[in-house]
């Protein structure tokens, strides 16, 4: 079982321009007076109603399907702060509706529970967290001639640790992932498996860092991963277990609370139970800089070399170089506008296949008062494949209104 080898090491989201969020954050009411105090606990109910215009649903490359998709996501959050311990629980959904395309509408929903105790020169953080997914039709892994979305339960579990001594900071953590997908039915009525699909996955890491200087600190890291599937052989008659390693070296700058850095690279290996897969050896990169250019303008860069999973017939896994850059800028104080675009490019391991994936996005947040925002985007994605009928092209529009007390 792979983790993702280039993923950040405390579960960074996927590489992607950040959107203006962030931004937002830094220029409008303090916290404090955006959410209900109750004593130590901050309670934090919100919703978004959002209206997206997508036209081409199943991501195909011709005989493209258009359509207006319609979520409502509530979201309740709770965060608890003491002298030496932090708490933080939330529960939210999503609801998705298609005007057209009925059998495509989803119930999403999630749960969250993290903590974190402080002791001094260590500290113990963990979390638990449990997501009701769908896999969306026209994905790598779910094919068009299905009837619906499959659904799917992921569950993340992490405990993790540090402790400070001579200068040196040492950190580690061990990381659990569930995965399982429900079978779904095809447009002729015939019964689709998806419980190949079914794996756990587990992490372990341990890092090293050395402060240089302000603000500028080394660091060495080790991460050893495994794949282990519910079924061996899956439906294609092969074994799709694996573990390999990453090794990474790095730097991590603050500079004056302008300029926040991690760099990194190494090497990265994952091995096969399956002969007829090889192994997959190669070098890693990381790289998330953020900077405030000017105190009304904000730029991101993220890129990443990792070995992602797939069930792509014939193929192991993929070796993804991902790349993304986002540019915010505050035109006044409760309007926020960005651009952002990213890339990547897809390797199928023991097949042929590559796919090159590229994004452009603009977005804008507008700030009625500090309980209300609306916001703007449009996306255009463009994938370019080698193998037959996996091209597309794909505009997307929303717009969205969020509720947050």
């Amino acid at each position: 079982m792979v983790i993702c080898v280039g993923a950040m090491f405390w579960g960074s989201p996927p590489v992607q321009a950040q959107s203006t969020d962030s931004t937002a954050n830094r220029h409008t009411v303090p916290e404090d007076q955006r959410h209900i105090r109750l004593g130590r606990f901050v309670l934090t109910p919100e919703i978004t109603s959002r209206a997206q215009y997508d036209d081409n649903i199943f991501l195909t490359e011709s005989n493209r399907q258009s359509d207006v998709i319609t979520t409502l996501a509530p979201r309740l959050a709770l965060s608890g702060d003491w002298p030496f311990f932090q708490m933080h629980l939330a529960m939210g959904g999503e609801l998705g509706f298609f005007a057209r395309s009925d059998d495509d509408n989803y119930q999403d929903a999630d749960l969250k529970a993290a903590g974190s105790l402080d002791l001094g020169t260590s500290s113990l953080d963990g979390a638990i967290d449990w997501q009701r997914r769908h896999d969306p039709r026209g994905s790598n892994d779910v094919s068009t001639a299905a009837r619906e979305p499959v659904i799917y339960r992921d569950v993340r579990a992490h405990i993790g640790g540090r402790y400070v001594t001579r200068g040196w900071r040492y950190e580690s953590r061990l990381s659990l992932r569930r995965v399982e997908f429900d079978d779904s039915t095809a447009i002729n009525g015939t019964l689709i498996r998806n419980d190949d699909r079914n794996r756990l996955e587990t992490r372990e890491t341990i890092r090293a860092l050395l402060p240089l200087d302000l603000g500028r600190e080394a660091y060495g890291e080790m991460t050893l991963n495994q794949r282990q599937y519910d079924r061996t052989p899956d439906d294609s008659g092969l074994n799709r277990d694996s573990a390999g390693f990453q090794m990474l070296g790095g730097m991590r700058f603050d500079l004056t609370d302008l300029i926040r850095a991690d760099l990194a690279a190494g090497w990265m290996s994952q091995s096969y139970v399956d002969p007829s897969f090889g192994n997959i050896n190669d070098y890693t990169l990381r790289a998330d800089i953020d900077w405030s250019v000017t105190r009304l303008s904000h730029l991101t860069l993220n890129a990443a070399r990792t070995v992602r999973e797939t069930t792509v017939t014939g193929a192991s896994g993929i070796l993804a170089f991902d790349f993304g850059i986002g540019i915010s800028h505050e035109l006044r104080r409760n309007l926020q506008i960005g651009l952002n675009a990213t890339y990547s490019d897809e390797d199928f391991q023991q097949v042929t296949r590559q796919d090159r994936i590229a994004t452009f996005g603009l977005n804008a947040d507008y700030h009625l008062n500090r309980f209300a925002r609306i916001s703007g985007a449009i996306d255009h994605d463009i994938r370019q494949s080698n193998s037959s009928g996996e091209d597309y092209r794909r505009l997307q529009s929303l717009i969205s209104l969020k509720l947050e007390m």
